[in-house]
């Protein structure tokens, strides 16, 4: 039955992250650019149509050679014209095949399809539609990226308008992954909207009735907190500078006043916000109201990670001395970070293993999260899971797989059939993740 999960499969979008996006850009070491016999050229093997080959290989005879910042605007420069071209979905196929070919795209390729959300909009302002043409690939950036340059192009954050955005996918037939990404990509465009001004950002979501909102809105803006210290020149914050530059006075006048539009959104004069703090490795989340918490330190290992040069084992000891609540959270954060440095299953399994004792299966939790949030398949969690060796370790692994699968689809019969495939003894954990009958 291994076939049947990687079927399934929503070219609109199909995988639940609780925010569980790899974030850890900034921290991993420079990825390889790989020879172009390491990959296939596309078509059945590669799950990458083989007519996006030479238009990602035009890409990385242009930036390949580059380095840093050059190689990302680069990148972002031709992804545009490709934009403009040929749309949004075949564009991200473009960014499919360009991250198997450059290990540097592989790795920040959420930020790229960020930056492919934010231009579509812009090219369309129609964001149902716009919205509706990105792809799952990457974590979703595409997505949010619509959401951010939504908010910047509306210049409004009322409850009107935070309200309403994502109503057209509540009642979305394949599940709720396309109302999560919506509501999740809320929490980015607010942050980015409020010039990262986190407390603002949050306050925002919590103009959203439903708490399974407010959450997804949460873990966006904290998200984008994150994004925002560890790549100051991401698109979000290019977009905001763009606002900002375009509303300034053209005679060279006061620098001020290039932010009065921001002046309205509740950010004039106010201190800025102070994204981490190098003192600190809890930072934001040791000074969050308690509701804030925990979708807080489900990304704050990425801020422990980026303090601290990249160590797991140090970012496992932080964890540990989180408050007690949240230190399960931390650990699941910390899953989700390690599939930052790996998507091998083996190796994942092993960086968890180097983590804390007592909370290593929640660190299996947020890998198998993160796998099926970045491949939008439960085969790639399953397999996960099948290399657990712990008993009890193992159970959580397939209980939080349900979890996605719950989301992942919606209809109970094929979330029953894909926990079906787990192992024999686990099938009921899945069931009990996805809220199926036992």
């Amino acid at each position: 039955m291994a076939s049947s999960s990687r079927n399934v499969r929503f070219l609109a979008g199909a995988v639940f992250l609780t925010v569980v996006t790899v974030i850890t850009i900034a921290v991993v070491g420079r990825g390889r650019l790989l020879s172009t016999l390491d990959v296939p050229l596309g078509g059945r093997d590669s799950g990458i149509p083989a007519d996006s080959a030479p238009e990602a290989r035009a890409l990385l005879a242009e930036c390949g050679d580059l380095a840093g910042q050059e190689k990302i605007d680069c990148y972002q420069a031709l992804l545009s014209l490709e934009l403009g071209r040929v749309g949004v979905r075949p564009t991200m196929t473009t960014l499919d095949y360009l991250a198997l070919l450059d290990g540097d795209v592989s790795r920040d390729a959420h930020v790229y399809a960020h930056h492919v959300g934010i231009e579509a909009y812009q090219m369309s302002s129609d964001v149902n539609e716009t919205f509706s043409s990105c792809s799952e690939s990457f974590s979703s950036g595409c997505y949010h990226g619509v959401i951010q340059a939504y908010f910047e192009d509306r210049g409004r954050a009322d409850a009107e308008i935070v309200g309403a955005l994502c109503e057209p996918y509540r009642d979305d037939e394949q599940g709720r992954w396309l109302l999560f990404q919506c509501i999740h990509g809320i929490g980015h465009g607010l942050t980015t909207y409020f010039d990262h001004h986190l407390p603002r950002a949050l306050e925002a979501c919590d103009l959203l009735s439903d708490n399974w909102d407010r959450q997804s809105c949460y873990g966006g803006a904290f998200m984008e907190n994150v994004m925002a210290a560890t790549m100051p020149h991401h698109p979000a914050m290019r977009l905001a500078s763009a606002g900002d530059v375009e509303d300034a006075p053209s005679d060279g006048g006061d620098e001020s006043a290039g932010h009065e539009r921001r002046g309205d959104r509740g950010v004039a004069g106010e201190k800025p916000w102070k994204a981490v703090d190098p003192a600190d490795p809890h930072y934001p989340c040791s000074v969050m109201d308690d509701r804030y918490k925990h979708q807080c330190y489900l990304m704050q290992t990425s801020v422990m990670l980026w303090l601290n040069g990249n160590d797991l084992v140090a970012a496992s000891r932080s964890c540990d001395i989180a408050p007690p609540r949240m230190r399960p959270t931390c650990h699941q954060s910390l899953g989700r970070d390690v599939t930052a440095r790996t998507k091998d299953p083996k190796e994942a399994e092993r960086h968890c293993r180097a983590g804390s004792e007592p909370y290593r299966g929640w660190c299996y939790v947020g890998v198998v999260k993160a796998f099926v949030d970045w491949t939008s398949e439960a085969e790639s969690g399953l397999t996960f899971c099948r290399v657990v060796d712990d008993p009890g370790h193992k159970t959580m692994c397939y209980k939080g797989l349900g979890e996605e699968i719950a989301t992942l689809v919606a209809d109970p019969e094929t979330q029953a059939a894909l926990c079906a495939e787990a192992e024999e003894e686990y099938v009921e954990s899945c069931r009990r993740g996805a809220r199926l009958p036992a």
